[in-house]
């Protein structure tokens, strides 16, 4: 029961003041019969106004107890909804946070305490937002922001309640958070921070599962070079590159050989040893940033080397020549001589937009034979030109 039941329900206090009212009343209606009219009027108006005083001292009391009680069952209303708040907002998995139209921290749960910048054991409410994370750079807590903290404070207090998407950032213990930022109508600021570190880590795992799938599907496998697809591509685009720009496009055909006697004569084993060794010799020879050298199939390799006019060619074909000399590989089964030694064709062309880009690919091939049947061992420039 409450303090205005409990008035209601004993009424005595304010029946005796009607009581006693009406009773002063009739006192000063008996005067004016016994001591006459002119006494008795000016007692009976003393005493009637003493009544209204009184009448009018006992209204205000019982109106000020019921303002007092009003105000005192408004606020019990208040404590309770906001304790009911507090309740459900404590009972929800994800980060919660409310601030008022002055950016002041009005209530948080129990998840968004473990977070910063409200893991910090006091009690934050009516703080800034600017202050909590200021208290929160300080001790380190925000990764991001390790040295550059005054950058980052306001970087992120100009995008303070704009965010259009949600926003993801790392904590200094690895995990993951997303947070939202939404405003209300009335100017309130509710924010929202939820751990998606498992969501996170199981994408980080898919990307890299298609970068190896990517880089396993133009990648050789035995010697780690370019394939051919790869090699096809890189060719299409530079074509095309080279036609838009006007820029040589140069390309060198390399076919070991005497290859199929080398691995009779040394075994498969051996001769996939060496297909990688001359991997490692063609690659160490194409060091600019562009260049593709690729296992264009069996013992055929090709460098397909962008902005590169015929004499740079030409000088990187015989500084491959003479590297291969250098690793003497021994082939005791060649007929044309006792190490390992390979052949080469060199193409170099400006492209057009309407030619094929395979025209480039069957120069430097015609090339390459001129020179096997030419003694092997020695590189031949072709002839074609687009």
């Amino acid at each position: 029961m409450n303090h205005t039941e409990k008035i209601n329900r004993r009424p005595g206090t304010w029946r005796a003041v009607l009581v006693l009212a009406l009773s002063l009343l009739t006192a000063a209606t008996a005067l004016l019969v016994v001591v006459g009219l002119q006494k008795g009027l000016l007692i009976g108006v003393m005493v009637a106004l003493s009544a209204l005083t009184l009448l009018s001292t006992g209204g205000l009391v019982y109106f000020s107890i019921r303002m007092v009680l009003r105000f005192e069952r408004a606020r019990d209303k208040e404590h309770l909804a906001h304790r009911y708040l507090q309740e459900a907002i404590d009972t929800l998995p994800t980060g919660l946070a409310i601030y008022d139209a002055q950016d002041r921290l009005v209530v948080y749960n129990r998840a968004a305490a473990e977070l910063y910048p409200y893991r910090a054991g006091v009690d934050l409410i009516g703080h800034s937002y600017e202050t909590l994370v200021r208290r929160a750079l300080d001790t380190g807590q925000i990764r991001d922001a390790v040295g550059r903290e005054e950058a980052w404070l306001r970087q992120r207090l100009a995008t303070r309640g704009h965010l259009d998407s949600p926003q993801l950032c790392q904590t200094t213990d690895g995990r993951w958070m997303q947070f939202h930022e939404i405003r209300t109508p009335s100017g309130f600021l509710v924010m929202e921070r939820n751990e998606v570190t498992s969501l996170v880590q199981k994408n980080m795992a898919l990307v890299q599962s298609n970068e190896k799938l990517a880089h396993l599907s133009t990648t050789d496998p035995l010697t780690g070079l370019a394939n051919r697809r790869m090699f096809d591509q890189c060719l299409h685009a530079e074509w095309q590159r080279s036609a838009r720009n006007q820029l040589s496009l140069s390309l060198l055909m390399v076919d070991i050989d005497h290859f199929k006697r080398y691995n009779d004569h040394y075994g498969h084993l051996a001769g996939d040893a060496c297909l990688r060794k001359i991997a490692s010799i063609l690659f160490d020879c194409s060091q600019r940033t562009g260049e593709v050298v690729a296992r264009y199939g069996g013992e055929e390799f090709s460098l397909l080397l962008p902005c590169t006019s015929s004499q740079e060619a030409q000088s990187i074909a015989q500084h491959c020549m003479d590297e291969l000399e250098r690793a003497q590989i021994p082939h005791a089964d060649s007929p044309s001589a006792s190490i390992l030694t390979f052949s080469m064709g060199v193409a170099t062309v400006v492209a057009e937009p309407q030619a094929d880009a395979e025209s480039l690919v069957n120069a430097a091939d015609v090339a390459l034979y001129r020179a096997k049947g030419s003694g092997r061992s020695r590189y031949e420039l072709a002839t074609l030109v687009i």
